[in-house]
């Protein structure tokens, strides 16, 4: 943490109530905490932020902003400024608790792996590893965490932790992003260089979820998903080097015939 005059002053009394009651513009609210944060008035930017955080929960529209955006601003405002440090790991904790009480339940633990990738990014694996070694106990949760961390897994290239559940996870991710991208963007008061943004966004996301996939069916020699996600992938994949990166995807799962017949596919388009 930070030596700055404000850190260092005794904590503040804080009532960390992170119920939410009144109907709020999350939207202004946000900017609002941002400009508390900016201007050190810290107490009630961790007030705010906490608010935002709490009253876009069952919110579609929000849920990769809380989990990204406002857990980011929290952590921090949590370098300068300890109460919020202390509200984070209260947050963190109280969610691990439901967890390790074999209460399964995708927002808590969807909730607690974002907090420990803002607090302790290798939480989250340790914690499962925890839990795998007593699955009896603990089978629901240990699926759950395979679903919301399945990038942290492939990532890692840890593909004997994945399953159908974890493949079923990502193709509804895709076809997830696949529909915003087919629903038109009605907000008549967006500007043509924001929706270019937004679309560009979600072909973005779309794509690396496709990735994802792919490599996780490499890695499994699921061929019927790796087909359906390689077409999906190259319709959006506008870059003349479209296999390039399925075929990394391949290599990375040790798949040596699949690499293979993408490299002929590649080459036979360029023919």
């Amino acid at each position: 943490m930070g030596d700055q005059e404000e850190s260092a002053r005794p904590m503040p009394d804080l009532e960390l109530n992170f119920a939410v009651d009144a109907v709020i513009d999350l939207g202004e609210l946000h900017l609002l905490a941002e400009s508390n944060f900016d201007e050190g008035e810290y107490e009630g930017a961790l007030m705010r932020y906490i608010e935002v955080f709490e009253g876009s929960r069952g919110l579609p529209e929000w849920q990769d902003k809380r989990l990204n955006i406002v857990l980011a601003d929290l952590a921090a405002l949590a370098d300068v400024y300890e109460p919020a440090m202390l509200a984070l790991t209260s947050m963190r904790d109280e969610k691990e608790a439901a967890l390790l009480s074999a209460k399964a339940e995708w927002n808590n633990i969807s909730e607690w792996a974002a907090l420990n990738r803002q607090l302790e990014p290798d939480r989250t694996m340790a914690i499962y590893f925890k839990l795998k070694a007593n699955p009896s106990q603990s089978g629901p949760t240990i699926s759950l965490i395979r679903q919301i961390e399945s990038s942290n897994f492939i990532r890692q290239g840890l593909y004997k932790e994945l399953d159908q559940e974890t493949l079923a996870h990502l193709q509804k991710k895709v076809l997830l992003h696949e529909s915003v991208l087919l629903s038109p963007i009605e907000d008549e008061e967006s500007e043509e260089e924001e929706k270019e943004e937004a679309l560009e966004n979600a072909i973005e996301a779309l794509l690396n979820v496709a990735l994802e996939l792919f490599e996780a069916a490499a890695a499994l020699k699921e061929g019927d998903i790796g087909r359906e996600t390689m077409k999906k992938y190259l319709a959006y994949q506008q870059e003349d080097n479209a296999y390039s990166k399925l075929i990394s995807a391949a290599k990375k799962a040790n798949n040596q015939v699949w690499v293979d017949g993408l490299q002929k596919l590649a080459a036979d388009q360029k023919s």
